[in-house]
């Protein structure tokens, strides 16, 4: 039988936040859908991001791009995103986005469910650790007898840092714990607050940190893997016409002022035009997901 997701919506011209709900409290700003989208408005444009990060944090850091793209568009744009990854990719197939931020891993099933690759970010991402500045902790050897946080399974993050973990001659529960936060913003924040020694995150992540913690906090390279950024896709039944308009507004938008601002702020790059060789890389990944966690989502149920 199909599951079905609720989702979680972001936006609201004035961002206003409604009391949190669901697994993790920190990543919901507003009630869930109806499951028919019963809710949504006439004219919506629906612009789903994948979970990375808290709710707020995701409005906040993508605000710019929304506002642009309503502009361009003459469209309300309504950020959406949902409470985890499986959640998220499930949305996607339901077909409840016009345009999507999916991780490179999500990018061929979302693909052959009606979406049309349009731009990635231009940085590559590199698996990284964040410590406390006191923590003592320098490179992997220092992982012995340390608390070890990944963020929620199926993000990229989680599945290349399960690999880098087992690369290693230690033993999960034997040697380090391992625990898995809702988003890399709660696991970084755990780490600051002491309630974890290490987060393997994103460095991406670490430039959208509040400066204040990022003081009390080191970023260190691990030097394993460079891993392709996000994807944005376009729902195909947006019809020919109103793909390229959005096309076009991507990349005005990454030439405007805004758009300079906001890659500089987020370390995403910049935009490149997504390719099908692209999509055929983002199959390796896809397999990557398989070989740790089985099958990852699947639609059938």
């Amino acid at each position: 039988m199909r599951r079905i997701w609720g989702m979680f919506v972001l936006c609201g011209a004035l961002g206003a936040f409604v009391a949190p709900t669901a697994r993790a409290q920190s990543d919901a700003v507003a009630p869930p859908l109806a499951a028919d989208g019963s809710n949504k408005g006439a004219n919506d444009f629906r612009f789903g991001i994948s979970p990375f990060n808290s709710a707020g944090a995701l409005l906040r850091i993508h605000q710019p791009l929304r506002d642009f793209l309503g502009k361009s568009l003459k469209r309300n744009v309504v950020m959406f995103s949902a409470r985890d990854h499986e959640s998220f990719f499930f949305n996607a197939l339901d077909d409840q986005y016009d345009l999507v931020i999916a991780p490179i891993h999500f990018v061929p099933r979302i693909v052959d469910h009606g979406y049309v690759p349009l731009v990635r970010y231009r940085n590559p991402l590199d698996l990284m650790m964040v410590v406390r500045k006191s923590a003592g902790i320098a490179s992997a050897e220092d992982l012995r007898g340390r608390r070890v946080g990944l963020p929620d399974r199926l993000s990229l993050y989680n599945i290349v840092g399960m690999q880098w973990l087992r690369s290693l001659p230690l033993k999960v529960g034997v040697d380090y714990e391992l625990t898995e936060y809702p988003s890399h913003l709660a696991e970084i924040i755990a780490v600051d607050a002491d309630k974890l020694d290490v987060a393997l995150t994103a460095s991406p992540t670490w430039m959208q940190l509040d400066p204040g913690i990022r003081e009390r906090l080191t970023l260190i390279d691990i030097g394993y893997q460079k891993m392709p950024s996000m994807t944005l896709l376009a729902r195909r039944k947006l019809g020919k016409a109103m793909i390229a308009r959005l096309y076009d507004a991507l990349e005005d938008f990454a030439r405007s002022p805004e758009g300079k601002k906001f890659f500089a702020a987020t370390g995403y790059g910049g935009f490149v035009k997504a390719t099908n060789r692209d999509v055929k890389k983002a199959h390796q990944y896809e397999t990557l997901m398989r070989q740790t966690y089985g099958d990852g989502p699947s639609p059938a149920r």
